[in-house]
């Protein structure tokens, strides 16, 4: 309470936090007043009231810049908190504000490098050519005429992040005390891993590490790129690497005189994201087109490390029980992973949500899996009426990482109509499993998928082992006395019957054949011949209609 009425002195507070009151408040007269009205007109108010919110959030969020803007892209991918309404409006919230001048710009660069720009620099662009809520960028060419980018903090941004995360470390507070979203969602969580991806992005030395990180990773990996750092001119609050040219990745059409195949372009988006994920355990998380560059020779380049994700061996372990549960449609096993992933809250009863979603594994389509039935609208709507029906929830510190994987399936469907993630996935799987592609990342890969081939079938093992010891001989199966003796009587049975349908059948064709020749013969062999294989097949199914029933057999109309 104390550091509350310290911070109301201050401007920017009061207007961030008067704000999220304002929100509870018409959320609290709503839900007292909803009683007077039928169910459908408060259906209607609670979805205005949701688009006027998110209407003003937006609006304020671009005015102040800083955090808020970054918050709110944040939470536009968490449908398990807010309603559609509100993430579809933040969900187009872009980190893009009114630069800084750049007198102020320069004079951070030259004392963070203890230099002048003129000295340190051929030329330097005064302009920006891109501004964020947390820095901005400047084209520049070095002395030894290489272009450069010149990334640099805003000046004064860190005590700007730095009230921001108490307003909202004191806006969670109130939510969890107030509100039912703390029932079902642990906001302790969310924010410190906003925090902590926060912090991140305002170390620029540490982006520089992470774009070194991938550079390695990538290093023999055929149309990805990153840019390279200029270690010397680097600090925390300035960033200099190499100037990209190129284009988005979704505005590949403006390359001039480049014939760059779409297809093959989302092919390698994918697998290098399918490789971050699944064996580097270390990820672009903010994947959206403006960091995704693609240069004249097609070659995708990725800018931007301020923020990265990882993914523990546990976490892709379950990632793979996961992906194989669906492929097998094995409805508790992807119950399992989803609750080892910890998309399931703590009361989720596995049962019934294992039947549902065996009804969700029923509509798959056999001929593969396409992105397009990702974006599709209605697919997106049911997803999220299942979300709010059923106990998910998006589980901390993975909230990046729903949305990178959002993003890149987004990307790749744009570029391709037809994007099938079997088929793309094939490739990769078969390059881990050739002798000769072996690294140890991709072993590891391998060993989770043997695992998890085991945990997900636990009896698959046992199976496999009883039929290879009856094989051998080294299990044999030995029958009462009175089922053998039963069994050798039905099996002579048998044996006299289809022995006498073949004599019969015999001399059916015998009399056929000499019929021309000696008629009455000929007839009276066809006669005899189709009598006993009437007959036998007769006592066929006179044994099958005399055959008693189970004892434990009970007629369903008696």
């Amino acid at each position: 309470m104390r550091e509350m009425l310290r911070l109301l002195f201050n401007k920017r507070f009061r207007q961030t936090f008067f704000m999220f009151i304002g929100f509870f408040i018409q959320f609290w007269w709503l839900g007292k007043t909803k009683r007077f009205s039928n169910k459908d007109k408060v259906t209607q108010k609670y979805k205005a009231l949701y688009t006027s919110q998110a209407k003003k959030f937006a609006r304020i969020a671009v005015e102040m810049g800083g955090l808020i803007i970054k918050l709110g892209q944040f939470v536009s991918s968490r449908v398990d908190i807010l309603p559609k309404e509100y993430t579809d409006i933040l969900s187009e919230l872009q980190d893009s504000v009114a630069p800084v001048d750049s007198e102020i710009a320069i004079k951070r660069i030259e004392e963070e490098m203890s230099g002048e720009v003129s000295k340190l620099f051929d030329s330097f662009t005064q302009a920006p050519v891109a501004a964020a809520s947390l820095g901005q960028v400047h084209k520049a060419v070095l002395i030894t005429g290489e272009h450069v980018a010149v990334k640099v903090m805003r000046p004064g941004i860190e005590a700007t992040v730095t009230l921001d995360l108490a307003t909202l470390k004191i806006l969670i507070a109130f939510a969890r005390r107030f509100t039912k979203v703390g029932k079902f969602v642990d906001l302790k969580d969310v924010y410190q891993e906003f925090e902590e991806v926060i912090t991140d992005e305002l170390d620029y030395i540490k982006e520089a590490k992470n774009i070194e990180v991938f550079q390695d990773s990538f290093h023999d990996f055929p149309g990805v790129t990153t840019p390279k750092v200029y270690w010397d001119l680097t600090t925390s609050k300035v960033l200099v690497m190499e100037f990209i040219e190129g284009v988005k990745i979704n505005e590949i059409d403006k390359l001039e005189g480049a014939s760059i195949n779409k297809k093959n372009l989302a092919s390698i988006l994918y697998l290098s994201y399918l490789k971050q994920l699944m064996e580097d355990g270390f990820f672009h998380a903010d994947p959206h087109p403006g960091n995704l560059l693609v240069k004249k020779d097609g070659t995708l380049c990725y800018i931007d490390f301020g923020m990265v994700g990882h993914i523990s061996n546990d976490m892709k372990e379950n990632m793979v029980k996961l992906a194989m549960s669906i492929y097998l449609k094995d409805a508790s096993g992807i119950v399992e992973a989803f609750h080892d992933l910890g998309f399931l809250r703590k009361k989720a009863d596995k049962s019934a949500l294992t039947k549902n979603v065996k009804v969700i594994l029923t509509g798959f389509s056999e001929d593969g899996f396409k992105v397009d039935m990702i974006n599709n609208e209605g697919f997106l709507e049911e997803l999220r009426e299942f979300l709010y029906e059923q106990p998910f929830q998006i589980p901390s510190r993975t909230t990046f990482l729903g949305k990178a994987i959002m993003t890149v399936f987004s990307i790749c469907n744009g570029l391709d109509k037809d994007f099938d993630l079997i088929k793309n996935t094939k490739p990769y799987v078969e390059d881990i499993m050739s002798s000769e592609a072996f690294t140890p990342a991709k072993e590891t890969v391998l060993d989770q998928v043997k695992n998890t081939f085991l945990k997900v079938i636990p009896t698959s093992r046992k199976v496999f082992n009883l039929i290879d010891q009856l094989e051998s001989g080294e299990i044999r199966i030995q029958p009462s006395k009175s089922f053998e003796k039963k069994l050798i009587g039905q099996q002579a049975y048998q044996t006299r019957k289809i022995v006498m349908a073949i004599f019969g059948t015999g001399l059916l064709i015998a009399g056929s054949q000499i019929l021309t020749a000696h008629q009455l013969a000929g007839i009276l062999m066809m006669c005899v011949g189709g009598l006993i294989t009437l007959a036998q097949a007769g006592r066929g199914s006179e044994g099958k209609r005399r055959r008693r029933p189970h004892p434990n057999f009970r007629r369903s109309n008696e």
